[in-house]
């Protein structure tokens, strides 16, 4: 599959590197170059990493998001993965849409807007409550 992930922070990075080891086309687009130290030395190259704003049309057509079967937002900022996941969703029409949103409160705004919010202090939340009742 191609997979267009925005951000490389620690969960872009981790993202991006699994979905590259299982085999998958992967191309990251970050803001500043020092993100991409996140990512395995191997996956660095021309065709994996592209120094752009995912809010910028231009820098997402140049980092493949026409051929993108997936678009991840895993910006550290919530507004840029909700403006970045609309423009992928609804002007470019990848087919499938994954948005990171740190706010829980603001997750469900943008899952009233149809988009794909995943929350990770939502998910960790879970997972801690989890823990203390088993």
């Amino acid at each position: 599959m191609r997979f267009l992930v925005m951000g490389c922070g620690r969960i872009g990075a981790e993202v991006a590197s699994l979905l590259w080891n299982q085999g998958n086309k992967v191309t990251v687009l970050e803001k500043e170059p020092e993100g991409f130290a996140r990512l395995p030395q191997e996956m660095r190259s021309e065709d994996t990493t592209l120094l752009g704003d995912g809010m910028v049309e231009a820098d997402l057509i140049r980092a493949g998001i026409r051929d993108a079967e997936v678009f991840i937002a895993a910006d550290v900022r919530d507004n840029c993965n909700a403006l970045a996941s609309q423009k992928a969703k609804h002007i470019f029409h990848v087919p499938q849409v994954i948005c990171r949103i740190g706010d829980p409160a603001k997750q469900q705004i943008y899952l009233n807007l149809g988009l794909n919010a995943v929350s990770p202090t939502h998910v960790t939340t879970e997972l801690i409550l989890e823990a203390i009742r088993s």
